[in-house]
C-alpha cells in the first residue's frame, strides 16, 4: 500500500539557485505610472509665518497668504527656479500657469470606504485616497495635488460684490471662488438664473465674468459646475525605502548598491479640511 503519511517538505523547490533574490522590478513599476498614473500639479505645502503668535500660535483666519489654513505653497524643486527643464530622474519639467507646482503622475487608489479604517481614531476615510508617486516625488504632510485632467461637481454660495468678474480668492470665504471653475452647470439668485454666454462666461483662469451688469453688491448667488480635485497630503510618506540591486556593483559607493522604492503617502480632498 502506498504511504499516505502526510510529509512537510524542507529546503528550495526543486530547480531553484541556491541564492533566489525578490528584487523589486522598477522598469515595471515606472510603467504602471506611465499606463494608469494620474496627472497631479504638484506644489510644497510650507508652514506659514502667521502661526508664530504668541496668542494661540495658530493660522490667523485673515491671513493674505495662507487664508487661515496655515499653509502656502512654493514649487517642491528648487532646481526649477534655476531654469533646470528635467528633473533628478531625466523627467521633463513642466510648470502651472501660477508657477507654483510642478506636474508629475501618481497611482491613486483606496478611494473608498474600508471598514477596517474605522477602528482607527479619527475621521480617516472620508475623502481619503492612498497617492504613490515616484522616488523622486518626495512628498510631505501638507503638501498640495490637483488633478490636472479629472474633474468633479462642484457647490458654492457666494455673495456678490458688485465687481466685473467674480475671482478665486481660496480659503472658505463667500466674496469669491474657492476653486478655479471647469465649467459652470448653474448660477442663479434667488430672483433669477444667470446664462451662461449671456450674463456671464468663463475665463481661461477659472474665474466668472460678467458679460452684463453685475447683481447688486450682497446679492447672494448659488453655484453649481466642475473643478479639478485638489488633494493636500495628510500623512508622512513612508520612510524613503532603497532596496539592493540585482547584481552587486563594482563601486563601493551607497548609491550604486541600492534602487530607491517609490513613494507612498495619503492624501484627503481639501474641502473636507478644515482650517
Amino acid at each position: 500500500m502506498p504511504d499516505l503519511k502526510p510529509r512537510i517538505l524542507t529546503g528550495l523547490p526543486e530547480g531553484t539557485k541556491e541564492r533566489p533574490r525578490g528584487d523589486f522590478r522598477m522598469a515595471e513599476f515606472d510603467r504602471l505610472f506611465k499606463t494608469k498614473g494620474y496627472e497631479l500639479w504638484w506644489s510644497r505645502g510650507g508652514i506659514c509665518p502667521c502661526e508664530l503668535n504668541d496668542q494661540t500660535e495658530q493660522a490667523d483666519p485673515n491671513c493674505p497668504l495662507c487664508r487661515g489654513k496655515g499653509f502656502y505653497y512654493y514649487l517642491p524643486d528648487p532646481a526649477v527656479t534655476a531654469g533646470a527643464t528635467e528633473d533628478k530622474a531625466g523627467n521633463p519639467i513642466e510648470l502651472n500657469d501660477a508657477g507654483d507646482a510642478i506636474g508629475i503622475q501618481a497611482i491613486m487608489t483606496s478611494m473608498t470606504q474600508d471598514v477596517q479604517i474605522f477602528e482607527k481614531f479619527g475621521e480617516w476615510v472620508f475623502g481619503m485616497c492612498r497617492v504613490t508617486t515616484q522616488w523622486e516625488n518626495h512628498l510631505a504632510y501638507g503638501d498640495r495635488l490637483i488633478s490636472r485632467r479629472s474633474i468633479m461637481p462642484w457647490n458654492q454660495v457666494i455673495v456678490a460684490s458688485g465687481a466685473a468678474e467674480i475671482a478665486v480668492v481660496g480659503g472658505e470665504s463667500k466674496a469669491g471662488l474657492r476653486y478655479a471653475l471647469a465649467e459652470i452647470v448653474s448660477l442663479r439668485s434667488v430672483a433669477r438664473a444667470f446664462r451662461n454666454g449671456e450674463d456671464f462666461d468663463l475665463s481661461p483662469e477659472g474665474t466668472i465674468r460678467w458679460l452684463a451688469t453685475p447683481p447688486v453688491s450682497g446679492t447672494r448667488l448659488s453655484l453649481g459646475g466642475f473643478i479639478h480635485p485638489v488633494w493636500i497630503v495628510q500623512d508622512f510618506a513612508h520612510v524613503y525605502r532603497d532596496t539592493l540591486v540585482q547584481k552587486k556593483a563594482a563601486s563601493d559607493r551607497p548609491e550604486d548598491q541600492f534602487q530607491h522604492m517609490p513613494i507612498q503617502t495619503v492624501a484627503k480632498l481639501d474641502f473636507l479640511i478644515k482650517p
